[in-house]
């Protein structure tokens, strides 16, 4: 327990923009976790979904000061065939109506790496557990790696099975924005996402 609320502490404040979800747009029924901080979708038989702000505990966010927006996705088949998941067909659009595809990994990673700050407390504690690491600051080479171990990649899920990751698109050019998210085949109503708090 104590390790818990030690790796907890710890945790990164990530340089990106918050978003919040947005419900009530476009007269789609929605549920949010618990905390109110994602999006649940289930697609009857299919697959459910969780959109969100990656949170504390989803491990590793890097605190970098790129402008990027970074969405924690999960998908889980709860059908009995496989299901293809293609993040090429994600995309953005923000409240003035730009779209923004989604970053690809190599070019994410690249930017990432260009803008990081270096690691936070959060991201070497985290490290250290994970990689049995001693509390060293990552070489290029590791950020690299954990940028691709914690970002959702396309691929086949078989039935049953979960993937989950981060997402990446181009940030607005205003600190205060609103983005819609398409998630291509898994959902054909855009999810909004706002850096204001609803009320």
């Amino acid at each position: 327990m104590a390790l818990c609320w030690l790796v907890m502490a710890g945790l990164p404040a990530v340089a990106q923009d918050k978003l919040y979800p947005v419900t009530g747009s476009r007269g789609i029924p929605v549920i949010l976790t618990t905390d109110r901080s994602a999006f649940v979708i289930e697609k009857s038989f299919q697959h459910k979904l969780i959109l969100g702000y990656p949170t504390d505990d989803k491990g590793f966010v890097p605190d970098t000061k790129t402008p990027i927006v970074v969405l924690w996705l999960r998908v889980q088949n709860v059908s009995h065939d496989p299901l293809a998941l293609n993040i090429a067909k994600f995309t953005s659009i923000d409240d003035q109506g730009h779209p923004y595809p989604v970053i690809e990994l190599q070019d994410v990673t690249n930017r990432i790496t260009a803008g990081a700050s270096g690691p936070t407390l959060g991201t070497k504690t985290l490290r250290n557990l994970s990689l049995g690491r001693v509390g060293n600051k990552p070489t290029e080479d590791e950020l690299k790696d954990d940028i691709v171990r914690y970002s959702l990649q396309s691929g086949e899920l078989q039935a049953g099975a979960v993937k989950e990751g981060l997402i990446y698109f181009e940030k607005p050019p205003r600190k205060n924005f609103t983005v819609s998210i398409m998630l291509g085949d898994l959902w054909s109503q855009p999810l909004v996402f706002s850096t204001s708090k609803q009320k």
